[in-house]
Order: C-alpha cells, then structure tokens, then sequence
C-alpha cells in the first residue's frame, strides 16, 4: 500500500485552517518559498527537513507525523530503541559505528550518546535508511514521535 501523500495532507490542514501559503510559513518558522516547496515537491519534507522540524510543521498544522506518513496505527518504537539496536547490529555484525555509517549512508555516531539529537540531526530519508539497515519500521518510529 502506497504512503498517504503528505503534500495533499499538510495543504487540506492548511486550507482548513484558512492560512495562506505564506502564513503557514510564518507560522512554522519557514520562508515562503521553503514552505511552498514542502507542499509542491515531493520528497523535499522528507529530505530536507530534520524531524524536529516534521514536528513543528505537523503541530502548527495540529497533525501528528504518523497522519502524514502511516495508514494505519503501528506499535510504536521510539528513536531510543533505534539507537539501542544501532549498537547491538554494530555488536553481533562486529562492524564499527564507521562502517554502519557507511552501509546507511547517513552520520549516527553524535546521537550514541544522546539519541534526542538524532530529532534535530535526521530527516525522513535518513530515518527510513538506518530502520532498513535495521529492519526496523521507520513508520512505527514515526507513530512515537
């Protein structure tokens, strides 16, 4: 099943709230032309933006991230548990935090030790690499957000 179209999603919650373009910008801390590129481009949410960011955008907009990217509820597993198994597949594949780095194609390291700096540090794209490496649900991390 296809994920919903979160572009459509954040502009029917936008319209409903009788907000431009521009002032749903101003209200999520954006430019109006990034704002309107999230809602124009596909993949640019999801590529451009830390999922602090998801977050601020969703609760201005009074959405959850899961009504942006999940069809359906899913037991949800928090980025603690993301980063407790980044170093138990690092442990049993005995591969440094380097080389997982490598295999994902995304920097993990900084968030070892405090794993809330991997919601200012990570976008959608970076999330959905390090689970599948993991084979983790990104969209049940999602869900905890």
């Amino acid at each position: 099943m296809a994920n919903p179209d979160y572009r459509k999603i954040l502009r029917t919650a936008r319209e409903l709230k009788g907000w431009s373009e521009h002032e749903a910008a101003a209200r999520v801390q954006l430019s109006s032309s990034a704002y309107y590129d999230i809602e124009e481009h596909e993949d640019d949410l999801t590529s451009c933006y830390s999922l602090s960011e998801i977050l601020r955008i969703c609760r201005a907009l009074e959405l959850h991230p899961r009504d942006l990217f999940c069809h359906e509820h899913l037991s949800p597993s928090t980025i603690d548990e993301v980063i407790t198994n980044i170093k138990k597949h690092c442990a049993q594949n005995k591969i440094s935090i380097s080389k997982f780095e490598d295999i994902v194609g995304w920097r993990v390291e900084s968030c070892l030790t405090n794993p809330k700096a991997a919601l200012d540090e990570w976008n959608l794209d970076c999330l959905k690499d390090i689970c599948g490496e993991l084979q983790m649900n990104w969209q049940s991390v999602i869900s905890s957000l």
